[in-house]
This record gives structure tokens, sequence and C-alpha cells, in this order.
């Protein structure tokens, strides 16, 4: 059964800053997995009713450093996103679910898909993040 963590205005299980910390999401570990979902509303919507790339970007990043630090116990830097947009997310939540593919001594790479769940689970991004380990004693993630 996933564990769900309701978000909190924490860095270890925020999105990144309180300015998208006060958005409507969670994080939930399901076994290696990773994810963070978003709750979609009007004002995350571009004109042509899509949420705004650079919000599901934030997303991923999120999902994929929250992924990462999990599985190195250590404090994760972004140090480069490449994401795909495949559909517009238009629905919601918006859930971007991370897989750790390495950890190595300095860096870590994921693999995140964000899916629109309202649409039917479809497809909206694919990306490969890869976050810095920084120097960090005792750090330990709040999703372990």
């Amino acid at each position: 059964m996933p564990q769900q963590h309701p978000a909190a205005p924490d860095a270890n299980q925020g999105l990144g800053c309180p300015l998208f910390d006060a958005l409507p999401h969670r994080h939930i570990v399901d076994g290696g997995s990773h994810i963070v979902e978003l709750d979609v509303s009007d004002e995350m919507r571009g004109p042509g009713g899509a949420v705004h790339g650079g919000l599901v970007a934030s997303l991923i990043d999120c999902a994929g450093a929250s992924a990462v630090a999990s599985a190195s116990r250590r404090p994760p830097a972004t140090s480069n996103l490449s994401v795909s947009y495949l559909s517009a997310g238009r629905v919601g939540p918006l859930r971007a679910q991370a897989e750790t593919l390495r950890i190595g001594k300095h860096h870590g790479v994921c693999e995140v898909h964000v899916y629109d769940v309202g649409k039917d689970h479809r497809l909206v991004a694919t990306a490969i993040v890869t976050v810095s380990l920084l120097d960090g004693a005792e750090f330990t993630s709040k999703f372990v």
C-alpha cells in the first residue's frame, strides 16, 4: 500500500520554494517509486486550458530530486533536466512518478513520467533528471 505524505511547508515535503509549496500537492512513496501529485486549478492553466509547462517541469524536478534524495540519503541539487512534453495536462491531478536509475558517488539519475490522472492516466511528459549529491552529514529523507 502506498504511503501518502500530505504537503507541508518543509524542504523535504514541499515542491521546492514557498510559492510552489502553497499549491495543493502530496508526496506518495510506492515501493521504489516516488510520486508527487498536483491538484489542478484554473489558476495553473494557460489560455489554451492546459497546465503551464513550467509547472509540469517543476513537478518533474521535485519528484526526481525527492527520489534521488531517498535513494542516496544525501541532499540533492538538480543539475540537469530534460523534458519531452507529449500531451496537454488539462484535468488533473497531475502525477509525476520518478524511478531512480542510478546513484553514483556524486550524481543520481532518475526517469520521471507525468500522467494526467483525470484524463485516463494520459501520459503528459517524460523526463530524465540528473541530480548532484551534496555533502550532508546524516541527511534523512522523510520518504524512506
